[in-house]
């Protein structure tokens, strides 16, 4: 239901071509922290790419919040907690990934 949401918003309702000034904030944290090459990157397939990932980081989340802990307002707390390492830790995968590729814009891949 999250990834629809997002596919809704973000993937269709945007155009097809890269602008560097209307881009999801997603995207602006793995440009400038992973020093990826848009031009070298299909624009769709890395907005899907968010798109699966942060629907995965809220899924887990909140399963896992919901599951264990009763009171709404710590599910709140310890969610909010849980999900800012959780975003930067598969967002380092999906910078990782294109940065293996060859996608930065030094263009070395590596080893």
């Amino acid at each position: 239901m999250i990834y629809i949401l997002y596919l809704c918003l973000y993937v269709l309702g945007k155009k097809k071509k890269y602008d560097p000034n209307k881009v999801p904030q997603e995207l602006v944290f793995l440009i400038r922290k992973y020093q990826l090459d848009m031009t070298k990157i299909n624009y769709k397939e890395i907005l899907n790419i968010i798109g699966l990932v942060s629907a995965f980081d809220i899924a887990f989340t909140a399963t896992f919040i919901f599951h264990f802990i009763d009171n709404v307002y710590l599910c709140i707390i310890v969610g909010a907690i849980m999900l800012i390492p959780l975003i930067v830790i598969t967002y380092g995968f999906i910078g990782s990934y294109y940065k293996k590729k060859g996608m930065s814009r030094n263009g070395n891949k590596k080893n």
